[in-house]
């Protein structure tokens, strides 16, 4: 059951065309939203586990659960992908979200409160790939500062990840 949900996200990632970088440039408005929501949970996650030194980008289940792995033959196939690709954050994000459907399965005891983490960040990746990271996150059609823990703790949640608000939200003019 855990290697289902690892290979869900696998796929997902796999999916991914990381080498076209005009796709973010037909979706900049939701892709700063999304990097915004995931900065936001990463946030929470890191306050709620006393891990604010590890925010932004970080294996969240690392934190929550140490013991926690990803099956080898799925971690191989994820490293054999991630190769290529730049940041590292970006690379450690992949990991985590991989981990994290297999720390998702293994414990329901999980804090109800707390948002998935990775989400937002996959729809993110998957509306145009990665980002740089500079003084700012540049998300390949918009730039957004990265801000403090704190100020992303405490911003407003974006609470849909549906496809056609997401459209909708980038046939908006900027």
């Amino acid at each position: 059951m855990t290697e289902d949900s690892s290979r869900i996200v696998l796929a997902r990632l796999r999916a991914i065309n990381w080498d076209d970088d005009s796709a973010a440039f037909d979706h900049p408005n939701s892709r700063a939203l999304l990097m915004r929501e995931y900065l936001r949970r990463a946030a929470l996650w890191a306050k709620a586990y006393n891990v604010e030194a590890a925010w932004p980008f970080f294996d969240i289940a690392e934190h929550v659960d140490a013991e926690t792995t990803t099956p080898p033959d799925i971690a191989d196939e994820l490293e054999e992908l991630l190769e290529e690709l730049a940041p590292a954050s970006l690379r450690t994000t992949c990991r985590g979200a991989v981990r994290w459907a297999v720390l998702r399965e293994a414990h329901s005891d999980l804090p109800t409160d707390l948002p998935d983490p990775y989400e937002p960040l996959l729809v993110m990746y998957e509306r145009g790939g990665g980002y740089h990271l500079e003084e700012y996150l540049d998300l390949n059609g918009v730039m957004i500062p990265l801000r403090d823990l704190e100020s992303n703790a405490s911003a407003a949640p974006f609470l849909t990840l549906d496809p056609a608000t997401l459209d909708a939200l980038d046939a908006e003019e900027t």
